[in-house]
């Protein structure tokens, strides 16, 4: 009895203690524990405090039901650890993974977007997750009631239906579903599942493992500690490891695993647009330790390489090289990806003009409004300096570089175009939704009667049932910018790649339709014929839980004569790509090849 009093007093003091220092009233949760659906209303703010123990990784859920809301991590002083608000609107999860140096009380912060077009009032809950010692195992009747409600949900969305027959789906969809067996955990069923996204080849749709395993593989999980480069489909290591000699080698083998067999598991569980190859590589390379922890081993203690040296073809082993925990992982990855050039974009846009050589280079790293001061208008402002810095310069060569764009918010990529071109253009053939309403949304965040009053209406305010059966965009919903005065008319380059996908992609599908610039690089990740985004649809599966999204709007290009296979992406008209030695050394070999050109007018 006094021990569960003195552990009781310490607890209280804790609370006390967090909520003195933060300044506000406190809701204590529990770990483990989905909270009730909670009300909150525009410019309120709830605050929650929960104990978290040192090195074990947490995830934190709150599930939006109707309201945008950001959240924030904050620690037992009211500092702020993280703060999130992911671009899925007023349905879907916003979530923060996290792991504490030390045991201690840590707080959680909800409050709602104050925008206009946000709800004034909406429900919403939260849940901390640790991790589990081990997985649970699932029944079979469960796995395959699983596995039938995605099928059919992606039938009834008509994902997978673009750039496959029924029966060609249908036929794929038999073949994993056959692998099930009774008592697989959650990974398990990941892995027979995760083929039939990818075979949709719909590059927007995705599943993630369960929460369950997600913890799992975070506390238990061993990692690979290389970072990779895939080239003309040979997997290069990117640093070097302790007194291990890496960098630039290319491996051969994984602890027995030939690269071959483990490229080809990871392309059958990477979507794509279409046929496309390119954002697959690229996608890969940063999930590399991810995708081998999920697919071969859980927990390997150390790994074997059998390399190769691409200058001598000489093969080298190294053996027994320590795996990495998560936390180590992490800070593995931020520490060597500084030593990276351009591995990652520090900005999401910047303009460099070089007056000697009348050379304007333009870099769009991504439409994303988040990633912009002041949103939308903020990437409009930098667009109006820098063409109106081109203009007053009179800039003969314009380089556009949006190798790094994956896409962002709609209509991002015509205000770029309106400095292109001197008159509007048609930009889709049309938009199309499959219908109004579906029968999965029982396990997606449209469960109850108002929410799926309100999925309606945001559909209806965009599309209409036509004569002929089909759910299309309204006329003029989805047009073209209006050109700017000032737009550019000199000599136009553009740099793409694999990683140029979404919005990004249709930018280059665009400037290749209604403008003479030349294209460097390599084949664009996102189709040149259009994709299906816009509107997503997140799901759970009720007995695996696995989670999702579903894309809703296809999006189909008004192209033009110009060769493209369908199913892919736009093609470079100089197909450039670095050598390993090159990247390494910074070297932008298709920066440089397009430079060269301008050289040589």
């Amino acid at each position: 009895m006094k021990k569960y009093s003195f552990i009781t007093l310490i607890i209280l003091f804790f609370s006390l203690t967090v909520q003195a220092q933060a300044g506000q009233h406190l809701i204590p949760i529990k770990i483990d524990r989905t909270t009730t659906d909670l009300n909150i209303k525009q410019g309120e703010e709830t605050s929650f405090s929960f104990q978290l123990k040192k090195d074990f990784y947490y995830s934190i859920t709150v599930e939006q039901k109707g309201i945008d809301v950001t959240i924030a991590l904050k620690d037992h002083h009211g500092k702020t650890i993280q703060e999130v608000d992911s671009p899925n609107g007023r349905f879907g999860s916003e979530k923060i993974v996290f792991s504490p140096d030390s045991t201690n009380y840590f707080i959680l912060t909800v409050k709602p977007l104050s925008e206009s077009t946000n709800s004034k009032e909406g429900l919403y809950s939260v849940v901390v997750q640790s991790p589990p010692k081990k997985l649970k195992n699932i029944s079979y009747k469960a796995l395959q009631q699983d596995f039938d409600i995605l099928k059919n949900a992606f039938i009834e969305t008509h994902i997978g239906l673009w750039y496959n027959t029924y029966t060609q789906f249908d036929s794929l969809c038999n073949v994993q579903k056959s692998k099930i067996k009774d008592q697989m955990n959650a990974l398990d069923f990941y892995q027979i599942i995760a083929p039939v996204v990818t075979y949709t080849k719909e590059g927007h749709c995705a599943i993630q493992t369960s929460e369950e395993t997600s913890n799992y593989i975070r506390q238990h999980g061993q990692y690979f500690p290389f970072l990779v480069k895939i080239l003309d489909k040979k997997v290069y290591i990117l640093n070097d490891l302790d007194h291990y000699k890496t960098k630039g080698m290319s491996i051969s083998k994984i602890n027995g695993n030939s690269i071959e067999s483990i490229l080809e598991k990871f392309l059958t569980i990477e979507p794509a647009d279409g046929y496309n190859m390119t954002s697959k590589y690229r996608w890969i390379e940063t999930a590399f330790s991810k995708y081998y922890l999920r697919f071969f081993e859980q927990q390997p203690i150390a790994f074997d390489l059998e390399l190769v040296n691409p200058k001598t073809g000489e093969k080298i082993n190294y053996n027994q090289i320590p795996a990495l925990t998560f936390k180590q992982y992490g800070k593995f990855v931020a520490k060597e990806t500084k030593f990276i050039p351009n591995y990652n974009f520090k900005e999401p846009a910047a303009l460099k003009i070089d007056t000697l050589n009348s050379i304007a280079t333009l870099t769009v790293n991504t439409f994303s409004t988040n990633s912009y001061p002041g949103g939308r208008k903020g990437f409009k402002e930098f667009l109006a300096k820098s063409f109106q810095n081109i203009a007053d310069r009179k800039i003969k060569h314009l380089i556009i570089d949006i190798r790094k764009n994956e896409g962002g918010a709609q209509a991002m990529e015509d205000h770029l175009m309106s400095y292109l071109v001197g008159q509007e253009y048609p930009k889709y053939k049309y938009a199309e939704i499959p219908s109004f309403t579906y029968s999965f949304l029982d396990y997606t965040a449209y469960r109850d009667k108002k929410s799926r009053d309100d999925f309606e209406k945001e559909l209806k305010a965009e599309f209409y049932h036509s004569t002929d059966g089909r759910f299309l965009d309204l006329p003029g919903k989805y047009k073209s910018d209006t050109p700017q005065t000032n737009y550019f008319k000199g000599n136009l380059y553009i740099l793409i790649s694999g990683l140029s996908f979404s919005g990004g992609s249709e930018f280059a599908a665009l400037a290749k339709n209604y403008t003479s610039a030349r294209f460097i690089g390599e084949e664009t990740g996102g189709g040149y014929y259009g994709n299906t985004s816009g509107f997503f649809i997140n799901y759970t599966l009720p007995n695996s839980k696995l989670t999702g999204r579903i894309p809703l709007i296809k999006f189909v290009i008004e192209e033009k004569q110009n060769s493209i296979p369908f199913g892919h992406g736009l093609m470079p008209d100089d197909e450039v790509q670095p050598k390993i030695e090159e990247y390494l050394s910074g070297y932008d070999a298709e920066m440089e090849h397009v430079k060269t050109i301008i050289k040589n007018k």
